[in-house]
């Protein structure tokens, strides 16, 4: 099979990934992707989430390719919770091929306001009403849990790296041991129009991160991608609706592509970075935003 042919270029087949809050929104997306090229796919969520539901449909995408399916709960809020997770993968693996470091919250402030024409003392009402344990638990989750997680498993995905190959190359020239972390395009834009400081704070810091954590493992070629979502249907993104926790209205009909991200545009993107296609790509991040951010800056 030549190198260029598709099903090489791409292939993730037989491959270890595991997904933090892999069970619903962008992280299933991610899944689906992976199953159904049949990796071996861990994904795991609070133990709120529809984690039974998610392995069940997984798992009945992935049954013509080979893919496979394990869930689990975990709580990233503390090195403690993370350490589990690392456990867990040790004790049914050698290596990890792929780390989608995903699980994100956001918390917006509980007396909301619109931000483009409030006067003054309710804006300033709104902002102040965010509650400091939002802004902390935010960067715990959206920050904080991506940077250990990373730490935690560098010698399993240093390993998938070091895997011999058939045509005795190393894994990382496939594309083998890969952390691809879940930012946002609220970290590329001031936008003006919603109000999510602390959400956006975090992604901004995100996105450091992944060049901070890009560096560190580069004498082993443990590559650190980003991806920045922008409007994607989810829990936390109810689209189309303009009330309740839909603060972004009609705005999916701004975008140029004129409409949300969806499946195909989240996992195209991450299969070209976790496999041999990808595999030159280090400490970048890629906007998968329908062209948001051409405009987002400045927006009224």
């Amino acid at each position: 099979m030549a190198s260029t042919d598709i099903n090489n270029l791409f292939s993730v087949k037989g491959r270890v990934a595991l997904i933090t809050g892999g069970t619903s929104g962008i992280g299933v997306m991610i899944a689906k992707g992976l199953v159904t090229n049949g990796a071996k796919v861990y994904v795991c969520g609070l133990p709120s989430d529809p984690i039974e539901e998610a392995v069940n449909e997984l798992s009945q995408l992935g049954a013509s390719s080979g893919g496979t399916v394990i869930g689990f709960a975990c709580n990233l809020t503390s090195k403690e919770g993370i350490l589990q997770v690392s456990n867990k993968i040790r004790e049914q693996e050698k290596h990890l091929d792929i780390l989608i470091s995903n699980a994100g919250i956001r918390r917006d402030p509980p007396q909301p306001c619109d931000v483009l024409t409030a006067p003054l003392p309710e804006l300033q009402a709104s902002l102040w009403s965010s509650e400091y344990d939002d802004w902390k638990r935010s960067f715990q989750v959206n920050t904080i849990a991506h940077y250990y997680l990373s730490v935690a498993l560098l010698d399993l995905l240093a390993k998938a790296g070091d895997l011999e190959m058939p045509d005795g190359s190393k894994g990382r020239d496939h594309g083998r041991g890969v952390v691809v972390i879940t930012s946002s395009i609220a970290s590329l834009h001031n936008a003006t129009n919603v109000d999510m400081m602390s959400y956006a704070t975090t992604k901004a810091a995100t996105d450091h991160l992944v060049s901070l954590l890009a560096a560190k493992f580069s004498r082993w070629y443990v590559r650190v991608c980003g991806i920045n979502p922008g409007f994607v249907p989810s829990k936390m993104n109810p689209m189309g609706t303009g009330s309740g926790a839909d603060i972004f209205g009609d705005l999916v009909q701004k975008v140029p592509a004129k409409r949300a991200g969806g499946l195909d545009d989240l996992a195209g993107v991450v299969l070209f970075l976790v496999s041999k296609a990808g595999a030159y790509v280090h400490g970048r991040s890629i906007a998968i935003d329908g062209g948001r951010t051409l405009f987002a800056n400045g927006q009224v």
